[in-house]
């Protein structure tokens, strides 16, 4: 169920900028955020059951209400079927022994600092996974959708803040197409590409994430990637490079300092 708070004061002549489709559970919502052209950015939020109604919120109290949001499998399934969304961790890096030797604490923090870096701009829900073999919690959030180059460089930025190997950034589009986006490293701002994504059983032990069901469920999945390819500037090349980035993170998770 989702509560919302009321704003007592409605507003006219605002123009849009930015609007993101959500589908939660068996109801439609539609999300339009307003530019700040008043002293207050607001949400229009209407709900389509049949007959509508349009209401105003504030966004920060609105959409820290919504955090974390408990999503439906049929809203998953959605939202990784066409795109719009993004995962981002706060975790340990592998490819970075300094960063791989953090305690649990400063991993906790340094999460908590994430949080309060979305938790007013997305929607998000958070999932545990695995990462080449290292443990780690990371959030899917749902992406406004619009000036997509504006916000690819924003989930950028926040993925070598908190010194992220990669970030996965799938724009709403037709055909869906995933990338895994490098922010730190000498791979930096390459990435690869990928199509569709795998259900997995939960016996499943790496490279998978697990996303908590509304009413009480869980999704196990992994997004499918190319990594014989990388694009350097939008060249894509044949490479050999990532598969052994990869496997060598994977033998660093296996001797992390404890």
């Amino acid at each position: 169920m989702i509560n919302l708070k009321q704003s007592h004061s409605s507003r006219n002549n605002i123009n849009m900028s930015i609007a993101a489709y959500v589908q939660y559970s068996s109801m439609a919502f539609f999300l339009v955020l307003f530019p700040r052209s008043i002293q207050s950015t607001i949400f229009f939020f209407q709900m389509v059951t049949g007959s509508s109604f349009l209401t105003y919120f504030y966004i920060d109290e609105w959409v820290s209400i919504m955090n974390p949001n408990t999503f439906s499998q049929k809203t998953i399934e959605y939202v990784l079927n066409n795109g719009g969304y993004a995962i981002i961790s706060a975790g340990r890096n592998p490819a970075i022994w300094t960063d791989l030797c953090l305690s649990d604490e400063m991993i906790q923090r340094r999460t908590e600092h994430l949080i309060a870096d979305i938790k007013n701009t997305y929607i998000y829900s958070s999932m545990f996974g695995v990462y080449d073999g290292g443990n780690e919690t990371s959030f899917l959030i749902i992406l406004h959708n619009v000036l997509p180059i504006k916000e690819l460089e924003k989930l950028m930025k926040l993925g070598e803040k908190y010194n992220q190997d990669s970030i996965i950034y799938v724009k709403q589009a037709k055909p869906t197409k995933q990338q895994l986006i490098y922010t730190t490293g000498q791979y930096q701002g390459k990435y690869v590409e990928g199509k569709g994504y795998e259900k997995l059983p939960l016996n499943i032990t790496d490279n998978y994430s697990r996303i908590q069901l509304c009413p009480n469920n869980t999704f196990q999945f992994t997004l499918n990637f190319d990594f014989n390819h990388m694009f350097i500037d939008k060249t894509q090349i044949s490479t050999d490079r990532l598969i052994d980035h990869h496997n060598q993170n994977r033998e660093a998770n296996k001797k992390r300092c404890h």
